[in-house]
């Protein structure tokens, strides 16, 4: 009996007290319906009625959805809804934590306080320590006396410190009383600053670049991003040169629907050195797509600038001419000319696409830098109208129209009317179901209306030119499979096609006719002049030759784990060679270019040995004592996905280029990468450009070096950057290709 009523009476003191032992309750569950109900579990868990508080201690969780709060001891009041936190506590939001000694926290409002505490936003590795820290809100910080970095390491080597900080999740961080440390020492003091608290747009400040070089000393590159609304920003750029002064940078960017997109920059520098070509130096850049219906589209390209050694002398760091057109070759698959063109072009265009007609409106404008050049001819307006073929009715014959109109000026000079009206007919039939034929015959009236003459020119008049175009070819296509078997769902297929074409399109005067556009005087120079005519090019006049030969591909069909088809290229080849009825082809210049009877032979492969490495051979050979005329051999190695590119060609071309170019980018390691390009001529002692750079880059810092040496100088670039926080800063240094034969994994 005895053992009995000490066992009531245990059972009794649990009772009376609420304690239990490795226990688990619900707790506020009419506070939050939405949210639900707390779950509070620890090894030990004491109940006081009187009060309506819980004592937990030893392994204490309190969990509501992806929250969750542990800690080694906590007291939860259901009347005030708020937990006392002590020992090693830990508060889990989602993917971000709010760490410290001893805390206050709110179930309901989800707000509090932690002291000794330590903040880690994953998004972007954000780390904020502090003696204090207040959870403000549902997406809000507050602390007092913190570091932040975004460093993993206990010793960061960066950090800012600051006095009072208020973050923003997906937002931003300000701060109050900061300063910069490096390896712990203090660098730099700022009383306010701005740090974006996500991946995303932000605005803020960017990292600077610096830059030194003969011609402007050395450069400091200070850019401030401004994110304006969701879909446009814009970049100021200060740069201090100091062999010439300020230099004022302005980009202004927009997205919109359906793939409208823009990009203007403004460059000005009142340049204070001594031997510069004008005071007053300026770039103005830009392009712009812009669907207007589900027909019309705009395009404009603008590059107007002050001078002929702006690029040269400003090609580099954020406003430099070759990083901007990598930028525009992602975004708009086009970009403006490279440096060296002393004649730059300014277009605008709107195209519509209508049923079975195309038609395009244009304006082309000229800047010539270069005053030992002629005047270019400026085209405004500008009219194309093309249409499809069109069936005549059971016919195998097939008919359309290509009709364009253009009004010509020089800025001081010539001007006058240019109307090329185009119709052809096609012709296709398969003859012995081996053999088929397909012809092409138009006839071209050029109307010339002159204004007033160029007179730097050749004194000609109004005018026009009659033309016909022929061209008739014979081809033949031939396959045969191989490991094509029943169960297997790869194998291989060769193609061979011979083929034999004849072109046709008589003389004409160019010295009777304007110098409006440039290919009404003729359409090679000495280098192709006895190359035979290729698929795809549109000789205007004088042409009556002979082209014969054949190409052969072969090609991997295969299924993918899903069961799609995937048909890839494994190597292309093609040989020309050509006979002329006639002794002169009409060159760029007006002039007649004399080429042999029997052109050169012409053989083109591209062999893909698997789906990263293309490599590529043109050579020409002709058949009299001249030998090899021409060789182009290229090598290209791309991995998208571990970032590594290789590209090595060579160009020969008999009396004209013998040069080798390199473009490399190597992810060595992580945190270590490296790029070259790199141009060489064997046919004289000057050097092309070359640049070298190597990109170090640690958990949470980089640097990226730059050297670029050209003929008249040398310079060099650095570039710090932070992962995460300024990722848009952040460009590769060369083109990486997207050709569509570098087929994804």
């Amino acid at each position: 009996m005895a053992s009995v009523r000490v066992w009531l009476g245990i059972f009794l003191f649990f009772l009376i007290s609420g304690l239990a032992l490795a226990a688990e309750v619900e707790i506020l569950k009419d506070d939050a319906p939405k949210a639900g109900a707390w779950r509070l579990r620890a090894g030990l868990l004491v109940y006081d009625a009187a009060t309506r508080e819980y004592t937990a201690s030893g392994g204490v969780e309190l969990v509501q959805g992806d929250r969750r709060l542990s800690c080694e001891w906590a007291k939860v009041n259901e009347v005030t809804k708020v937990a006392r936190l002590k020992g090693q506590v830990l508060i889990v939001l989602g993917e971000d934590r709010l760490s410290g000694q001893e805390g206050v926290f709110n179930l309901v409002t989800r707000c509090g306080e932690m002291h000794g505490a330590r903040l880690f936003l994953k998004r972007n590795n954000f780390h904020v320590e502090s003696v204090l820290i207040r959870k403000t809100g549902e997406q809000t910080f507050y602390a007092e006396e913190a570091v932040v970095t975004t460093c993993d390491a206990a010793r960061p080597p960066w950090s800012f410190k600051t006095r009072k900080i208020n973050v923003v999740v997906e937002g931003q961080a300000r701060a109050q009383g900061t300063t910069l440390r490096l390896a712990g020492l203090p660098v730099l003091y700022t009383p306010f600053l701005s740090l974006p608290v996500l991946r995303q747009r932000q605005s803020g400040l960017l990292l600077p670049h610096m830059n030194f070089d003969r011609s402007s000393g050395l450069v400091l590159e200070f850019p401030v991003y401004w994110a304006i609304n969701n879909h446009s920003d814009a970049t100021f750029y200060q740069n201090y040169l100091s062999r010439r002064g300020y230099m004022q940078g302005f980009d202004l960017r927009y997205r919109g629907f359906k793939d409208a997109a823009g990009d203007l920059r403004l460059v000005y520098l009142k340049d204070g050195k001594a031997d510069a070509p004008v005071p007053d130096r300026y770039w103005v850049t830009g392009m712009v797509n812009q669907p207007l219906t589900d027909r019309l589209q705009l395009r404009l390209s603008l590059d107007r600038v002050s001078d002929s050694d702006f690029y040269k002398t400003f090609n580099y760091g954020y406003l430099g001419l070759n990083t901007f057109n990598r930028d525009l070759l992602g975004e708009y698959g086009r970009m403006l000319e490279q440096q060296e063109v002393s004649t730059r072009l300014s277009t605008l265009l709107l195209s519509g696409n209508f049923p079975r007609v195309q038609l395009t409106a244009f304006g082309r404008a000229y800047q010539r830098l270069n005053v030992a050049e002629p005047f270019p001819f400026n085209q405004a307006p500008g009219v194309r109208l093309a249409t499809l073929t069109t069936p005549l009715g059971k016919l195998p014959f097939m008919v359309g129209l290509e009709s364009t109109y253009g009004y010509y000026f020089q800025n001081q000079g010539g001007r006058g009317h240019r109307l090329d009206f185009h119709p052809q007919v096609w012709f296709h039939s398969d003859l012995f179901s081996l053999l088929s034929m397909e012809a092409r015959g138009g006839f071209r009236e050029s109307i010339f209306l002159v204004d007033r003459e160029d007179p730097a020119g050749r004194p000609v008049s109004s005018s026009s030119r009659e033309l016909y175009d022929l061209k008739v070819s014979l081809a033949s296509t031939w396959f045969r499979d191989f490991g094509r078997e029943e169960g297997k769902t790869t194998f291989y297929r060769h193609y061979l096609r011979p083929e034999i074409t004849y072109w046709n399109t008589p003389k004409y005067n160019p010295r009777l006719i304007p110098f409006f556009y440039p290919f009404d005087w003729g359409w090679v120079d000495r280098t192709s002049r006895n190359l035979p005519v290729r698929e795809g090019e549109e000789p205007l006049g004088g042409v009556n030759m002979l082209t014969y030969g054949f190409s052969t591909s072969l090609l991997k069909r295969s299924e993918t784990p899903q069961g799609q088809a995937e048909v890839r290229d494994l190597l292309w080849f093609r040989l020309l060679h050509g006979y002329f009825f006639n002794s002169t082809n009409m060159g760029i210049d007006g002039l007649p270019q004399h080429h042999h009877q029997f052109s050169e032979f012409l053989g083109e492969m591209e062999i893909y040995p698997y789906k990263r490495l293309i490599l590529g051979s043109e050579v020409g050979l002709s058949p009299y004592a001249e030998s090899f005329s021409r060789a182009k051999v290229k090598f290209v190695y791309f991995d998208r996905f571990r970032r590594q590119y290789l590209d090595v060609s060579y160009l020969f071309i008999k009396n004209y280029a013998n040069q080798i170019n390199v473009a490399a980018y190597l992810d060595l390691i992580p945190s270590l990468k490296t790029w070259v390009t790199f141009n060489h001529t064997f046919l004289y002692t000057k050097k092309l450009e070359r640049q070298y750079g190597v990109i170090l880059q640690r958990q949470c810092w980089g640097v990226a070096i730059t050297i670029t040496d050209r003929p008249d100088d040398t310079r060099v670039g650095v570039s710090l950057f932070v992962p995460s926080l300024m990722e848009r800063t952040r460009r590769l240094p060369v083109n990486f290709p997207s050709e569509a034969r570098f087929v994804k994994d």
